[in-house]
């Protein structure tokens, strides 16, 4: 296990960022840290790099099973790649990558052929060999993620951090960033945490999710896993769109808006319950097909996609959307003003 987290709380002043948080980012993975703003996601990446101390007896960080509470950050060895980059404006690309092998202890420093072979090395790595000799300035923001990316590599850490990496591209550099960087990790297999507020950046190329909300972690899993089989109210409806209902559960079966229907997940419940429902969860048909379904109007219909979007009206005004693949969609011959019968397929009761 590269990192252990163990029970920690941070507080600035009266306010509470991390309150009794544990996690274990195992050797090797690419681990999202995901939440909203104000969730202590950052604050969390801050502290395991060193540039935040933990509260005196709130808890313990360690690397490779080795106690690094009172380490400071330059004796970690840890890669940290900041949102907005911060590299060295009169520095040229070459000279930023090799900043930090130079500032090493004498005795740790490698001789200026090294240094040179080291940072053309990173720079063919992410694919950026041919402007060494470039200054800040003159590189795109997709560049200079990459030469920040580079630089953090280059002393070898035991550990890479990025916060938001790629918050200050915008959505076409973002998305061919985030391909780059899960191509780069499977070849270099550092473990790596990043920090993001993006659901779908951290779906794509998180190996494990450390889901987040108000300084504590509501669930940690593959993405499939808390995606698909969420523990907390709160990660359904954070992670991606989500139709909720108010209902009443008796045992297995639960009853909203109308409906009647029975959940498999093994659980017996009682009294009131918050239902989510994913709008490519509902099964949409022009008749009543003898399962469960909720009885809507066709408000607008988004058919640009892979899938098609549906806006619907419920007959008690309540409004809730619908995503239908394509074909089913065809298949449908429906319009606005149409009516139509939505079946859960699946619904996740809290």
């Amino acid at each position: 296990m590269s990192i252990q987290i163990r029970n920690v709380t941070k507080t600035f002043g009266s306010f509470r960022a991390l309150d009794d948080v544990s996690a274990d980012i195992p050797t090797g993975e690419l681990v999202a840290l995901l939440g909203p703003s104000g969730s202590g996601k950052t604050t969390l990446l801050r502290l395991i790099a060193g540039l935040e101390d933990l509260d005196p007896g709130q808890g313990s960080i360690r690397y490779y099973e080795e106690d690094i509470t009172g380490t400071p950050v330059r004796k970690r060895r840890v890669g940290f790649v900041f949102q907005h980059y911060a590299l060295f404006r009169h520095m040229s690309v070459f000279e930023n990558v090799a900043f930090g092998l130079k500032v090493l202890p004498r005795d740790k420093r490698p001789a200026k052929p090294q240094i040179k072979n080291r940072v053309h090395e990173l720079l063919r790595l992410v694919q950026l060999d041919g402007l060494a000799g470039r200054f800040p300035s003159q590189l795109s923001g997709g560049q200079r993620q990459r030469v920040a990316l580079a630089r953090a590599l280059a002393v070898e850490p035991r550990v890479l951090l990025l916060d938001e990496p790629f918050g200050a591209l915008d959505a076409k550099v973002r998305a061919e960033l985030r391909q780059w960087i899960r191509h780069l990790h499977e070849e270099l297999r550092i473990t790596s945490v990043f920090v993001t507020h993006d659901q779908d950046e951290a779906m794509e190329i998180a190996d494990r999710v450390v889901v987040m909300s108000q300084g504590r972690i509501e669930q940690i899993g593959s993405p499939a896993e808390v995606y698909h089989t969420p523990k907390t109210a709160f990660v359904v409806n954070f992670l991606g769109q989500v139709n909720t209902f108010d209902g009443r559960a008796n045992g297995r079966v639960i009853e909203f808006a109308g409906i009647r229907v029975d959940v498999a997940d093994g659980r017996d419940r009682d009294g009131d319950v918050r239902v989510f429902v994913r709008p490519h969860e509902f099964e949409l048909s022009r008749t009543a097909n003898g399962t469960p379904g909720l009885t809507a109007t066709i408000l607008r219909i988004y058919a640009a996609g892979s899938v098609a979007r549906l806006d619907l009206q419920l007959t008690d005004g309540r409004l809730i959307t619908a995503h239908v693949p394509q074909d089913r969609f065809a298949a449908l011959y429906a319009s606005n003003g149409d009516r139509v019968f939505a079946s859960p397929r699946r619904v996740h009761v809290f």
